[in-house]
């Protein structure tokens, strides 16, 4: 029953109700004025009618479509009341209510009974009616406005001398988006979220416009500047100690003999190098290389020194022995008595007892790399390492688990060295990062870390490294649905600062893996060069599924580093140091392997209020030729 149509029934209802109970009243006040009311409980019953309006909603499904479907139904129906009370008045009032709700509810019954089934029915029509139409799209479109800042640095070249310049823009831009969807909500979200990206490509565009511009226009000056002010030359000054073993073999005379003596002697020697040049990585490099120069030729000359009157006081020694001997008469020989002849029939010489053939000491055989790898020009390579990873537990002749005590390396976590992050089983080594049950703590230097997070990482650091070669790596990353992780199979220089500070020295990321970028890994080459950096790493090396097995590869030579995944080519750099006259510099001295699971930072870091309870870094093997 709708409300207006019940709001009816109840006022007739209560009129006829009012009119009962006027008639009662005054028929009691005159009936029997001033008497008593009886004590016995009087029973009556009454029958009422009532009219009642229901409207009701239904809904259907027909092939994935639903309708909707509505019906109004009237019905009058009949109720009887019965009441006993001590009085008239309640007695025909009760059995009067009573008889209207029976009605009331018998009536709105029916009318529901009869109003149901014809909504089912429409709602079913409705749907197949919607099926038959197929979707109906929403169309709308919108604008949105998007304020960015665009920063930019650009060089300039004067005279010789290469100026930077930096700007940054702020830009307001509007745009339009469209959608065209099956619901409100998504036609209103897609047109938003378009309109939002083209109000802001629009904007950065005219940013860095303007920005690029203003830059350019300053690194223009600051080249002009620097090239009014002439160059500007860094001055520096270093030691360094070396070791050299000089062996030296001199003659000596003693009459008509020569004798001849050899003697080795080592020296440490400490020297001062300086130089004066106009980059830091310049002045540095050649500091360095004129102390150890000085110090070697130093430390060559004291050994050469002593080695030498050694050298000679034992040759004087050999001639004089030679001397003494010839002086020395020689004894007349004493005749050799003839032997005693032996009788027939003595005693027989044994036969001698032959000797054993000695088993022969196997050859002890290399590492085991697989199927022979040749290089471009057709020759084969040398397999010099391989670890299958086939045991239980890690080879310590090739690898040692990385601390955070001995490496002062963390990114907020704490790498324990050999636990349950470092673990070999199925033919795999894994690297995990883990959240423990209770904060743990390392330390580098002086400093003390506490972090909820440890790490694993393996070097071959003092058990194998290599200048030059083939680097093979068969490598699964861990499975992240945020950022926070970071992999990394790299090499680093055995004397991390022959070269300078890093990145003087070289790194070489064959690859590393953000979770931030999933859908990708990310090689890169750092060290002191005239190429910049873009053509030293590739952001966009997109593998399918990085958290399954693939091949990653370093190629090294004299001239170039190559790295490929899966066959694929990312990076093809050929070296070229700043300094002059360096040739394969910093990439010409052993870089050890390390294979490193660990926390991400800066924009990779683990977002606050996250957590992530396990992740694992699988290796299949590691293989290297030479």
């Amino acid at each position: 029953m709708n409300a207006v149509t019940r709001r009816r029934g109840l006022s007739t209802a209560r009129i006829a109700l009012l009119t009962i109970v006027t008639a009662l009243i005054a028929s009691m006040l005159a009936a029997a004025p001033g008497q008593a009311a009886e004590t016995a409980l009087i029973k009556w019953s009454t029958s009422a009618t009532a009219t009642e309006t229901v409207t009701v909603k239904e809904t259907a499904t027909y092939n994935g479509y639903t309708g909707t479907g509505e019906a109004t139904s009237t019905k009058t129906a009949v109720g009887i009341g019965t009441a006993e009370e001590a009085t008239n008045w309640e007695v025909y009032y009760w059995a009067t209510v009573r008889a209207q709700q029976a009605a009331s509810d018998a009536a709105k019954a029916a009318a529901d009974a009869e109003a149901r089934p014809i909504a089912k029915q429409r709602a079913l029509a409705d749907a197949q009616a919607k099926a038959a139409a197929g979707p109906v799209y929403i169309e709308w479109s919108t604008t949105a406005t998007v304020t960015e800042s665009v920063t930019v640095t650009e060089t300039a070249t004067v005279d010789g001398y290469t100026g930077t310049g930096t700007a940054t823009s702020t830009k307001t831009a509007t745009g339009t988006g469209s959608a065209k969807e099956l619901t409100y909500w998504e036609v209103y979200y897609w047109a938003t979220v378009r309109a939002q990206a083209a109000a802001s490509a629009k904007a950065k565009a005219a940013a860095e416009t303007e920005a690029r511009s203003i830059a350019k226009q300053r690194a223009e000056a600051d080249a002009a500047a620097k090239a009014a002010a002439g160059p500007v030359w860094i001055e520096w000054s270093t030691q360094a100690t070396v070791t050299e073993s000089v062996t030296v073999t001199e003659t000596a005379s003693v009459g008509d003999f020569e004798g001849e003596g050899t003697a080795t002697v080592t020296k440490t020697a400490t020297a001062t190098g300086s130089a004066k040049e106009l980059t830091y990585w310049e002045v540095y490099y050649w500091a360095v290389v004129r102390a150890q120069t000085a110090a070697s030729e130093k430390a060559k000359a004291e050994a050469d020194a002593e080695a030498r009157a050694l050298a000679k006081q034992r040759a004087l020694a050999d001639a004089q022995a030679q001397a003494d001997a010839a002086a020395t008469p020689t004894p007349t020989p004493t005749p050799t008595p003839t032997p005693t002849p032996t009788p027939s029939g003595g005693t027989p010489t044994p036969t001698p007892t032959p000797t054993p053939t000695p088993t022969p000491t196997p050859t002890p055989t290399g590492p085991t790399c697989g199927t022979a790898k040749v290089k471009d020009d057709g020759t084969p390579w040398t397999c010099t390492f391989a670890d299958n990873f086939t045991g239980s537990t890690l080879d310590a002749s090739k690898w040692s688990p990385m601390r955070t005590e001995t490496s002062s390396f963390s990114y907020g976590d704490c790498f324990l060295g050999a636990g349950p992050n470092i673990t070999v089983a199925d033919g795999a080594l894994s690297l995990k990062t883990r959240k423990e049950t209770s904060p743990v703590t390392c330390k580098i230097g002086d400093r003390t870390i506490t972090s909820n997070y440890t790490s694993g990482s393996v070097t071959s650091l003092g058990k194998f490294s290599q200048a030059y070669g083939r680097f093979e790596i068969r490598a699964a990353m861990p499975a992240s649905s945020s950022k926070g992780l970071q992999s990394a199979l790299w090499l680093v220089p055995d004397v991390p600062s022959f070269y300078g500070a890093w990145p003087y020295s070289g790194e070489i990321d064959v690859v590393e893996y953000y979770t931030q970028y999933p859908d990708r890994l990310i090689p890169a080459l750092h060290y002191g060069s005239t190429a910049p950096f873009d053509q030293r790493t590739n952001n966009a090396c997109l593998v399918y599924k990085p958290t399954e097995f693939h091949t990653y590869v370093l190629e090294w030579t004299k001239t170039k580093l190559k790295v490929t995944i899966d066959g694929t080519t990312c990076v093809d750099h050929a070296i070229s140091p700043l300094a002059p006259l360096l040739g394969s510099a910093p990439f010409d001295k052993p870089f050890n392997l390390n294979l490193t699971q660990m926390l991400g930072s800066g924009d990779n870091a683990l977002p606050a209020g996250t957590s992530i309870d396990e992740a694992t870094m699988k290796v299949d093997y590691v293989r290297v030729w030479k």
